[in-house]
């Protein structure tokens, strides 16, 4: 390091997003791989474009994570109304995040319509929406649209639950 130069701290909260990046791109990568595909493709089957995708996020979190050890941050659009230098406020992401592991753990169970209720509201509530039935009437509707076009129309099947669809 040369003498009077200051030495730039790790951007923490651009890592994570970084490492977050890298770690899906090698998901997609590792879904892609084991996808099962019959050898009647010749050329372009089922796993290119999950290939396609997983590296090009793997590619994009990598240089995504050199940029963070650099100390490089992210800096927000002229447009967007943020204050880069306030705090994290965990709060809302905590509560995004367990009623996604709440929705993965109950899908199961009660269905899709039901879970997917569930995590729309507790996803509105986390960006604070405070009438959290009315919430829950809007995700009931989409779930509902969502599930029976994709079963009905696409013929695809979705955990059913508890209702009797």
């Amino acid at each position: 390091m040369e003498p009077g130069a200051t030495r730039r701290s790790v951007p923490w909260g651009d890592l994570a997003v970084a490492l977050g990046v890298v770690g899906l791109g090698g998901f997609f990568l590792h879904g892609a791989l084991t996808l099962r595909v019959l050898p009647s493709y010749a050329r372009i089957g089922p796993r290119f474009f999950p290939l396609l995708v997983g590296i090009a996020l793997l590619a994009c979190g990598v240089a995504l994570v050199v940029q963070a050890l650099r100390g490089v941050r992210g800096v927000p659009e002229e447009a967007e109304d943020t204050d880069a230098e306030a705090a994290t406020d965990w709060g809302p992401v905590a509560i995004i995040l367990a009623t996604l592991v709440l929705q993965g753990a109950l899908i199961g169970r009660l269905g899709f319509v039901l879970s997917s209720t569930l995590l729309y509201a507790g996803v509105a509530l986390g960006f604070g929406e405070r009438r959290v039935w009315r919430s829950g009437a809007i995700g009931l509707a989409l779930s509902l649209v969502v599930y029976l076009s994709f079963t009905r129309l696409l013929g695809l099947r979705l955990p059913a639950g508890v209702l009797p669809l």
